[in-house]
């Protein structure tokens, strides 16, 4: 009966480290996640906002502004009955309002600031796009522009030359500021903290510390930048924990390991009480 029971165990041990050897191959050789099913809808409502904000884009180029009002209604419109299922997460949809209604904002304030007319109107753009554009939005374009940021930051701390420093950093935030909506919609919440934590610390290094600190914490940067644009260069050849399918993966395997641990001290236990032989009741006196 314990031969039989430790076979089984054994078996269900095995099963659960070939299941997980075979689909960690998968799941740890791939950065790829499982997106959500998209509701039919959903493709076509996020091309049709789209094309509006494309309208709305190219009416705050030529200041047309009462045009722009009512494409700014449009928008809305679009936005309230459009349901975005699968296409990004709850995180995307609030940084999506967030965009529409900083646009309206900006657009209603008493004294219209051009830039930052263009800014409000630039990052909804952008996040739109990144709705209908998963793969190859727009926003993926930045790349080059902030990397060559860090890299100024990292020349000027070289020279000891604070202003440079501050200016780079500087320019490094706006276009920051301009693509984050279109992070928070195609990345993972981790992700836009880690850029965001590593910005907010930079921004105290550059204000208070030496040249050297700021050398060092640019690399930092960059492989964070690499990761969040989809480069290759600098990037951690051991996937990272959030790659990994599911969290439910991880304790599986471990799971597996632990039960064959236990199996295979239990069945060698079993193998020296058998050889020793003792009675399972203790005999009567």
């Amino acid at each position: 009966m314990l031969r039989r029971l430790f076979q089984w165990s054994a078996g269900v041990s095995a099963f659960f480290l070939l299941f997980g050897l075979c689909y960690g191959t998968t799941a740890w050789g791939s950065p790829e996640q499982i997106e959500d099913k998209t509701s039919p809808a959903a493709s076509i409502q996020a091309k049709a906002l789209n094309r509006e904000v494309e309208t709305l884009y190219r009416l705050v180029e030529e200041g047309n502004l009462q045009g722009v009002n009512e494409s700014l209604r449009r928008v809305q419109s679009l936005f309230e009955s459009s349901s975005f299922q699968g296409l990004t997460s709850v995180e995307g949809i609030h940084v999506l309002a967030e965009s529409i209604v900083e646009m309206k904002l900006t657009t209603a304030a008493m004294k219209l600031e051009p830039k930052q007319w263009m800014m409000s109107a630039g990052k909804l753009r952008l996040a739109v796009d990144s709705l209908s554009h998963p793969k190859d939005g727009i926003w993926l374009q930045y790349y080059k522009v902030i990397r060559e940021d860090l890299q100024v930051m990292e020349q000027s701390a070289a020279k000891s030359d604070r202003e440079g420093i501050k200016k780079a950093y500087a320019s490094l935030q706006d276009y920051y500021e301009l693509i984050r909506p279109s992070l928070v919609i195609r990345r993972k919440p981790e992700e836009v903290s880690m850029i965001e934590s590593w910005l907010s610390y930079a921004g105290g290094v550059v204000s208070t510390a030496e040249p050297s600190e700021v050398r060092r914490i640019v690399p930092q940067g960059e492989v964070i930048v690499n990761m969040l644009f989809g480069k290759k260069k600098d990037e951690p050849a051991i996937a990272q924990l959030g790659e990994v399918q599911g969290p439910w993966f991880g304790q599986l395997l471990i799971a597996a390991f632990i039960l064959s641990a236990l199996t295979f001290a239990a069945y060698r236990k079993y193998r020296g009480l058998k050889n020793r032989y003792h009675p399972l009741f203790p005999k009567k006196l």
